[in-house]
């Protein structure tokens, strides 16, 4: 069997797309996480309270934290996503989606894979439109590409700008 290369294809993107909130949205997070809190303490539900007002602290901090880069590649040997690699036997396949909003000038495209995890099985990569064609190609040397549709959260995620 012939062992298939590749010219290595790096690219840079943002964890997640940010979008910034006003003191309004972080003052009516931090007011519903206290009243929230109140009620689980007047039911008595103390564990409850805490969670409530700590899940309300970490979206406020979520919110406020500016994502960071992360590094994309596809080589010979699999795709990496920052410091994890997936060996391409760890990939059933892929789709590439247009429509992803535009970072820092530059237009994106969605590179969804599908692996072989049963924990959130479908990623999402920023692709920048540049170099579909060439993912595309080179993706096909090893996995196939099939329609993939993101996971619901993900979508009523990105409607609500999270």
């Amino acid at each position: 069997m012939e062992e298939v290369t590749i010219k290595t294809i790096e690219w840079q993107g943002k964890e997640y797309n940010h979008k910034k909130r006003g003191a309004d949205f972080l003052w009516t997070i931090g007011l519903i996480a206290f009243v929230g809190a109140v009620i689980a303490i007047f039911m008595g539900n103390y564990v409850f309270a805490i969670f409530i007002l700590i899940s309300g602290a970490c979206l406020i901090m979520f919110t406020i934290r500016e994502p960071g880069d992360i590094n994309f590649s596809i080589k010979t040997e699999g795709l990496s996503i920052g410091k994890d690699n997936y060996p391409w036997k760890s990939l059933k396949s892929f789709d590439i989606k247009s429509g992803l909003p535009a970072q820092s000038g530059e237009s994106y495209s969605k590179l969804l894979v599908h692996t072989s995890r049963h924990f959130l099985p479908i990623y999402t990569i920023p692709l920048p439109s540049g170099i579909k064609s060439e993912v595309r190609e080179s993706l096909l040397k090893f996995i196939p590409q099939s329609e993939i549709e993101e996971s619901r959260s993900m979508q009523f995620a990105e409607k609500l700008g999270l």
